[in-house]
């Protein structure tokens, strides 16, 4: 008899999958799929995180699975972190709760430091806070590594090194710095920050003003002082950077670069041009029910071509640029980058109005945007990119400047909003538009299966109706998508200009079709998700 084979769980077999894909040079085949295990099984956090444990050297043999699991950590991580941006407890409850996990294990001697580091870059990538426990936790590990030297010593040879195992480039260099730091206490990080300027290393200088972007304010004050010290020093690329990135910045922390870059121009420092760049094709999804949109930017670099991306969600929420890569490498990791939501070519007026728009959003909630903008900025060759809400009601506006006048008469707008659910465009647009928060989930919880039309009908008149002008928003901002496509698309962008002024201007929402569709596909994931 053959001995039985060992059963996999669906956490092994993506774990697996990811380890295969990134072995063979392949990005991580992100799915449809791998996103419904997540949003299903947000606890397999702690068995995503103990198999990676027990496969990473030197406790296991199998350094890539375990990468696998790590790779799958940050994408249950991401996941949960959607869930208490939409305000559900239960996920801020299980975060906690894994972190506290992952410190008594540490503890208890049962994680070593590599372990502890991939944590905090898993969440660093997921965009979740580190707890004040995990913090303390890599503070005392790093005291215990370090014997109880003080940050100083040896400093700038560990930092030489780093610069020396990033070529030089100051992008991954703070990239990196940033993402293993994300667990150690905010003054460790400061101080490490200005060690990088402080250093007497010209390259390492002009990394530390990458550091102005990172995503701590009491980083980015430390680093300026730091920065202020040595401004006399600074190249002129470093100049311009600092010109570029100081209004992205909060306002009351524009003060701080200002006096940087008068120091620098006083010790007759020039601003360097943008170096030559371009873009040879721009993409953008359209806006999910989260108001996330995101960019993929591909430019020449000689035979070969780079890919960038910009991700917004009321501000901006991440951006990298990648290495050169052939044309065939770059099809394939479009083809794998996992990108959902219908893309479509936009203009470069669109992509600079987009920037603008949600630079302005990131330095209202007093954050810097990712460092990785920049790095962006200077691969197309320049990007005067400065805060500029889009305001509302001029946008609608100037689209509805560009509705027939007949499409606008009462009995025609009439029969528009209520056909609006049978905008073929709009079809695989409209997948992700649903409720997705405690409010809407416990209305459908209640009603069990009871009438769907009577369900919706009371969403629409109570949790959509308290959304509408994030709807309105939503709905406005796809027409002004739509409006890139070329004129012989024929998009309804017209059809949804005149259902975001209907929402804006406070319409029975039941009126509006595409506002039911809304209200129906919300009950039926929601419903879905509380049989699972």
């Amino acid at each position: 008899m053959s001995r039985a084979q060992p059963k996999t769980s669906p956490t092994d077999e993506h774990a697996r999958r990811i380890a295969r894909a990134i072995a063979k040079g392949r990005p991580p085949p992100f799915s449809s799929e791998l996103d419904r295990y997540c949003d299903g099984s947000p606890r397999e956090i702690f068995a995503a995180f103990a198999s990676a444990a027990r496969h990473m050297p030197p406790a296991g043999n199998n350094e890539a699975l375990a990468i696998g699991y790590l790779f799958l950590l940050q994408r249950l991580l991401e996941h949960l972190r959607y869930r208490t941006d939409r305000g559900y407890a239960d996920a801020a409850t299980l975060i906690a709760d894994f972190q506290a996990d992952v410190v008594a294990q540490v503890k208890a001697g049962q994680v070593d430091g590599r372990m502890l580091a991939f944590v905090g870059e898993a969440l660093h990538q997921s965009k979740i806070p580190a707890s004040l426990e995990l913090v303390a936790a890599s503070a005392q590990h790093a005291v215990d590594q370090n014997e109880g030297r003080p940050l100083s010593t040896d400093v700038r040879t560990a930092l030489a090194g780093i610069l020396e195992a990033y070529g030089g480039d100051p992008f991954m260099t703070v990239g990196s710095l940033i993402e293993t730091g994300h667990a150690m206490p905010a003054e460790t990080r400061g101080a490490l920050a200005g060690a990088l300027a402080l250093a007497g290393i010209p390259e390492a200088r002009g990394a530390a003003v990458l550091f102005l972007l990172d995503p701590d304010r009491s980083v980015r004050r430390a680093v300026a002082g730091a920065l202020a010290q040595v401004a006399a020093s600074l190249t002129p690329t470093a100049v311009r950077r600092l010109i570029a990135m100081r209004n992205w910045r909060p306002e009351n922390e524009r003060a701080e670069v200002d006096a940087i870059i008068r120091k620098a121009r006083a010790a007759g420092i020039d601003c360097a041009q943008w170096e030559a760049g371009s873009i040879e094709a721009m993409l953008a999804t359209s806006i999910d029910g989260a108001a996330t949109q995101g960019f993929l930017l591909v430019s020449p670099v000689g035979r070969k071509k780079r890919i960038s991306s910009i991700l917004t969600k009321d501000g901006i929420a991440d951006a990298w640029s990648g290495e050169p890569e052939t044309r065939r490498s770059i099809e394939a990791s479009l083809a794998g980058a996992g990108i959902n939501a219908p893309m479509l070519a936009v203009s470069r007026s669109y992509l600079d109005r987009m920037a603008a728009h949600h630079l302005a959003l990131s330095a209202e909630k007093g954050e810097a945007p990712p460092l990785g903008l920049l790095q962006v900025g200077e691969v197309i060759g320049g990007a005067d990119w400065q805060p500029a809400r889009m305001a509302f009601g001029d946008t609608l506006a100037g689209l509805i400047a560009e509705v027939p006048k007949v499409m606008c008469e009462p009995a025609a707008l009439a029969s528009v909003l209520r056909k609006s659910d049978q905008l073929t465009d709009l079809e695989a647009v409209a997948q992700s538009w649903f409720e997705d928060d405690p409010q809407a989930a416990q209305a459908v919880e209640r009603a069990g299966s009871r009438n769907r039309a009577q369900l919706a009908s009371y969403l629409l008149q109570s949790v959509i109706a308290r959304h509408r002008y994030r709807w309105a928003d939503i709905v406005l901002r796809t027409a002004l998508w739509m409006r890139e496509a070329p004129p012989e698309a024929d998009l309804c962008w017209r059809e949804l200009t005149i259902a975001a002024k209907a929402l804006a201007d406070g319409r029975d929402l039941t009126e509006i079709g595409l506002m039911r569709d809304v209200a129906l596909r919300t009950i039926e994931v929601l419903g879905d998700a509380g049989r699972m």
